[in-house]
């Protein structure tokens, strides 16, 4: 004998029952042939249930307890206190009368809504339809869904703009680039489209707090990302510059330096505004904004700043301020600005001063004036052999102000287009240009022609320098030994006697092109602002006034700024070249120097260190081992990925901590290039989170940015007017 499938629900409440009972009582069909019915006189005669009911009405369900039928759909669905309670809410055992009891429920209207209910429920129980909280939650969804197309396509024109540099707004808000944009895009997007033809203007989300909001949100994002590897990479430089903006403005740009992959970065993370250039100010600016960026500070192990007093004091500077809180922080004056100081004081020997004026002077009254600038460009179509030696230049260069080494260029340029420049002069005088018959006469002296080629040909030398200088992955060790190159070049050309004599004659062929005859200077007895060494030919008398002081005088410079000593240079000893070269290869006495000058740097004592020193050098001069060995490198980056942290952690982060120490402050300077282009005259209202976020986009153009994450932290910094967030 099988009692039904489904529970008692005389026995346990309906209320306590769990949706998969309920599913039971609905769906479990009793097949109640073999149950044995308990009998009772009823009308007068013995009566019982009969199982073929249960297969007829199968909403029909028996109680054991009660030894009564009910109504399972009315009984779970139906109301509290309905006005029949019979089958509904009381079970029924009067089997004389059953029958019409049955056939009244089941006609009824309230059954047949009940019906209905319960058909809904096991349909939603397999799945097949959603209940009403979720059909709530899916059109809820759906309205999120559209907010969030509407918002992705804002950031998307956002970043868009942000990238290619692209003015968000115009002289007015609705005519500006940001909003032509979103009605393109609205062209193909029938959602938008709707938006902004039909949306409430306090929802629009394209006002520029908003824009402001999200370009911050993604310029975060970006800096987020750089700070992170910052952090990991274990220690970084710090490189900061500042400059005025078109709003005369004070912004700093902060940068950091480190290593990620085994590969040297130097990123720019954001500008900062500071209200005064006093280092105590600076330095708290860069602290407190470097702690808001999330970098962690513990890990500065290098400071790279330009070479102004509040910067590099060595008592109140940004760079002692700050190496007072962290000690390790070494600072550097930026190379790049050393090799420019060098140049600058080489430069004020008296003749090349003089000749480097009037190419100033000239290249100017060619370049701003409409008429000169015509002339010369006739003439120049005219001279064959100046239009292929100016290669595709069609005017004269003015020499840069504060790039020094870049003047080598414009010196070039001006020697190639000589005999125009001559012509063009002439033409110009006969014109009754009173200027240019100056300009005509200085440049007709022999002591200008033979300062330019001398100049030229010694700056042209310097260039490459200062191009690696500013490259992001040069190191200080790299900067020292580009630079003994070009120290010893300029050592030779002095030592080497040809060389002077092939300048001198270039000098005077080009001085016979234009009818210049070579000459030298007056000598006197007495003689205070120039050279006035005595010499015996014209030749001798250049070489040993203008030339030789021009030479040992960058010489003089370049050794002094450029050659510098620090003790982190005795990293240097652990580049597997330098092992091989050293006296011993790398002896146990250059190892324990190099120990105490980073000993604050690693968590090994002494006798560890070393340890670990000489098993690499055991490496790179065994011969035994040379088979497996790898060519020694003479590069501090490639020396860095040779000493695998698994191996090798202290020589490895003493490598690092030279690698992190930044070598010029050019990654700054190029920010100031972005920011310049960014914050112009027109767009100078903006505020410096504007500015940062724009600049961040602009510099990292190939970032991918996850519009869907940006709507995210937006829609989670405060309650919105639309709906952002998706419900689970």
């Amino acid at each position: 004998m099988s009692s039904p499938p489904y529970p008692d629900v005389f026995i346990e409440s309906s209320v306590s029952l769990s949706c998969d009972d309920k599913l039971a009582l609905l769906s479990e069909q009793w097949d109640a042939q073999e149950y044995k019915f308990p009998t009772r006189f009823n009308g007068g005669k013995l009566r019982k249930a009969q199982a073929g009911w249960f297969t007829t009405h199968k909403w029909l369900k028996y109680s054991v307890s009660a030894d009564g039928v009910y109504c399972a759909p009315c009984f779970l669905f139906g109301e509290q206190d309905p006005r029949c309670k019979a089958l509904s809410k009381v079970p029924v055992s009067d089997w004389s009368n059953i029958k019409k009891i049955i056939e009244k429920h089941e006609n009824s209207v309230y059954h047949a809504h009940q019906e209905i209910g319960a058909d809904n429920f096991l349909a939603v129980m397999r799945g097949e339809k959603k209940d009403i909280e979720c059909s709530i939650a899916t059109q809820y969804n759906v309205l999120v869904e559209k907010n969030r197309l509407i918002l992705t396509a804002i950031v998307d024109t956002i970043v868009f703009c942000g990238r290619q540099n692209i003015a968000l707004r115009g002289h007015e808000d609705d005519m500006g680039n940001f909003k032509a944009l979103l009605k393109f895009q609205a062209k193909h997007n029938n959602v938008l489209n709707t938006h902004l033809q039909e949306g409430d203007p306090r929802t629009m989300y394209t006002s520029p707090n908003i824009q402001n909001e999200l370009i911050g949100i993604i310029g975060h994002m970006i800096s987020s990302q750089i700070v992170n590897r910052c952090n990991s990479a274990g220690v970084f430089g710090f490189i900061a510059d500042e400059a005025t903006d078109a709003a005369t403005m004070e912004q700093m740009a902060l940068c950091v330096r480190y290593v990620h992959e085994d590969e040297v970065r130097e990123d720019f993370i954001g500008f900062a505004e500071c209200a005064s250039t006093k280092g105590e100010a600076l330095a708290e600016a860069f602290l407190q904004n470097l702690q808001e960026l999330g970098v962690d500070l513990d890990k500065m192990r290098g400071q790279g700043y330009d070479g102004a007093s509040n910067m590099s004091g060595i008592y109140r500077g940004v760079q002692a301020r700050i190496r007072a809180q962290y000690p390790e922080a070494i600072y550097t004056h930026c190379k790049a600005h050393c090799l420019n100081l060098a140049i600058i004081h080489a430069c004020k020997i008296g003749y090349i001063r003089n000749m480097m004026d009037i190419v100033q002077t000239v290249a100017f009254a060619f370049n701003y004036s409409a008429k000169r600038l015509l002339t010369f460009k006739e003439t120049l179509e005219a001279d064959d052999v100046s239009r292929a030696n100016m290669e595709e230049r069609k005017r004269l260069q003015s020499l840069c102000e504060t790039r020094w080494a870049a003047r080598a260029d414009a010196l070039h340029t001006f020697l190639c287009a000589y005999r125009t420049v001559v012509t063009s002069l002439e033409q110009l005088a006969d014109d009754g240009d009173t200027k240019a018959s100056g300009h005509k006469t200085s440049v007709l002296q022999f002591s200008f022609i033979v300062s330019l080629v001398a100049a030229e040909h010694v700056l042209s030398a310097l260039v490459s320098l200062s191009t690696a200088l500013q490259s992001k992955t040069c190191d200080l060790f790299k900067a020292a030994n580009d630079t003994k190159i070009v120290i010893r070049l300029l050592q030779n050309d002095r030592a080497c006697e040809d060389v002077w004599d092939t300048l001198y004659d270039k000098a005077v062929m080009i001085a016979a092109d234009v009818g210049v005859e070579p000459s030298m200077a007056r000598n006197v007895g007495r003689q205070q602002n120039r050279a006035n060494a005595p010499a015996q030919t014209i030749s001798a008398f250049w070489k040993v006034n203008m030339y030789l002081p021009f030479l040992d005088h960058m010489l003089t410079e370049l050794n002094d700024r450029l050659m510098q000593a620090n003790d982190r240079f005795k990293v240097q000893w652990l580049i597997p070249s330098q092992v091989k070269v050293q006296r011993t290869n790398l002896p146990v006495e250059n190892c324990r120097e190099l120990f105490r000058g980073v000993q604050a740097n690693l968590d090994v004592d002494e006798a560890t260190c070393l340890r670990e020193c000489a098993r690499w050098r055991t490496w790179w001069t065994d011969p035994t081992l040379a088979d497996g060995r790898p060519m020694a490198t003479e590069d501090l980056s490639a020396s860095l990925r040779l000493a695998r942290k698994e191996s090798f952690p202290n020589i490895r982060t003493c490598m690092m901590l030279l690698t992190v120490m930044p070598v010029s402050t050019a990654t700054a300077e190029r920010s100031f290039s972005t920011m310049r282009r960014v914050k112009t005259y027109l767009r100078s209202t903006m505020g410096t989170e504007r500015l940062s976020g724009l600049g961040l986009m602009n510099i990292y153009q190939e970032q991918e940015i996850n519009a869907d994450k940006v709507v995210d932290i937006f829609a989670n910094r405060k309650s919105r007017r639309l709906a952002f967030v998706f419900k689970v």
